[in-house]
């Protein structure tokens, strides 16, 4: 077929064509004849101003370089304070938004209006690692502690070796003994076999994460069924936030947690309707 030459009056026979043969809804939903249909709805529209703090906030710049300068500060406090030991120090840190920042992979989501999949997640981790950055302060720490002698493990959920390691080459951070250094997941996203065994062979003198999973199964939510009701949902994150209040004297001693909006452990209790768990108030 022929492409038409616009034209005024072509513009104005397209136009009202347009508009006989799809009629517009009285509340702006297009229809075809009589059927309605419904507007595409982006997904990652929940968590696109999360998004947009992560990657164009100065606020998050300054979260992330408060975390990782008070974490430096410890270090070298307990390094000081250090007893001699046959097992030498070590920290051990999460990855993914502690220290990669994954927002490219964020942003796919949002432009393809695409929900989170593994499939996805895979493809990205597999053929995008030099579209990693860092979290802000990450490699600051990360260096200081390697001149003071300290041994950096990575434990993360990933599962592509290569690509992560490329990606922590890509960012400039060392590889040098990675293969004893970087414990990915295997069959379960549970991290406390493989802290127990970072563990045994050092003294851990910090665990930085922006999950709290990241230090302990304490913080796991209680497995919940998708119609679970609310009072259950409230008693998991009651439970969560309970944890963190009775170990608060380990957050900022040995634990530091990074923000991550975005997605995490955090989400679980919510559900699909998550605006019925905010806090109610009588303002009219």
């Amino acid at each position: 077929m022929a492409r038409l030459k616009p034209t005024a009056h072509t513009g104005i026979t397209l136009t009202v064509g347009l508009l006989l043969g799809l009629g517009l809804g009285s509340t702006g939903t297009a229809v075809w004849g009589q059927r309605e249909v419904a507007p595409r709805v982006n997904p990652q529209e929940r968590t696109l101003d999360a998004n947009l703090f992560m990657q164009t906030s100065a606020e998050y710049v300054a979260c992330c370089l408060q975390t990782y300068a008070w974490a430096s500060e410890r270090l070298r406090q307990r390094l000081a304070a250090l007893a001699p030991s046959e097992r030498p120090p070590a920290v051990i840190l999460d990855l993914d938004e502690t220290v990669l920042d994954n927002a490219g992979f964020q942003s796919f989501l949002d432009r393809e209006s695409k929900s989170y999949e593994k499939a996805l997640w895979d493809r990205w981790e597999r053929d995008f690692p030099t579209e990693t950055r860092l979290v802000p302060g990450a490699k600051g720490f990360i260096e200081e502690a390697e001149r003071a002698g300290v041994t950096v493990v990575y434990i993360s959920n990933r599962t592509n070796y290569e690509a992560t390691v490329a990606a922590l080459r890509h960012n400039g951070l060392s590889v040098e003994g990675i293969a004893d250094r970087l414990l990915l997941r295997t069959d379960t996203a549970d991290k406390t076999a493989r802290r127990k065994a970072v563990e045994e062979r050092y003294r851990v003198l910090l665990y930085i994460g922006d999950n709290l999973r990241d230090f302990s199964e304490i913080f796991v939510t209680p497995e919940l069924a998708p119609d679970a009701t609310d009072d259950a949902r409230r008693q998991a994150l009651a439970k969560r936030r309970m944890a963190v209040e009775q170990h608060a004297y380990r957050f900022g001693t040995d634990w530091f947690i990074l923000p991550n909006p975005v997605y995490g452990e955090w989400q679980v209790p919510l559900g699909r309707e998550p605006r019925r768990f905010l806090r109610p108030t009588e303002m009219r």
